[in-house]
């Protein structure tokens, strides 16, 4: 052995290292990482109540026009709801994907997106010829509440 690994020793009378009360840069630490959680925590309860409240917002306008719907009102009900459609649309799917797709090509778009495959491509035409025709023509009742039905649940 060499000289010098004979020498050492242990040192006596020093205390282990001790991991609690924390340096103050733990502290601050510990603070920001707290502060950024409670800022996430916040947003996300905002975004939440964002999109709670269009969706909310939407579902009593489309409750009001299903109940205020009679043969008089059918056309004008049919020309929002196309528009309407298409905010909703716009809402939940990337602008560019939607905005610009127009006649058979968004009933058939339409009917892709929905989980519940309602049947736009038939079902929905009234809603791409109606608004644009020069006299509002009638139409039964029940196909008009269908529109608002498939309507409501492309809300929720």
């Amino acid at each position: 052995m060499s000289p010098l690994i004979q020498q050492l020793h242990a040192i006596e009378g020093l205390d282990a290292i001790s991991h609690w009360p924390l340096a103050i840069g733990w502290w601050v630490l510990i603070a920001c990482a707290l502060l950024a959680l409670g800022s996430a925590l916040w947003l996300l309860s905002c975004r939440l109540k964002y999109l709670k409240s269009w969706k909310r917002d939407a579902l009593k306008r489309l409750d009001s026009l299903e109940r205020n719907l009679s043969l008089s009102t059918s056309g004008e009900t049919i020309a929002f709801l196309s528009e309407y459609l298409r905010r909703i649309a716009m809402r939940r799917f990337p602008r560019k994907e939607c905005a610009g797709i127009v006649g058979d090509a968004w009933l058939k778009w339409l009917k892709e997106q929905d989980p519940k495959q309602f049947n736009w491509t038939e079902k929905g035409r009234p809603l791409i010829e109606i608004p644009y025709a020069p006299a509002h023509r009638d139409l039964p009742m029940q196909q008009i509440k269908e529109l608002i039905q498939a309507v409501r649940y492309w809300v929720s």
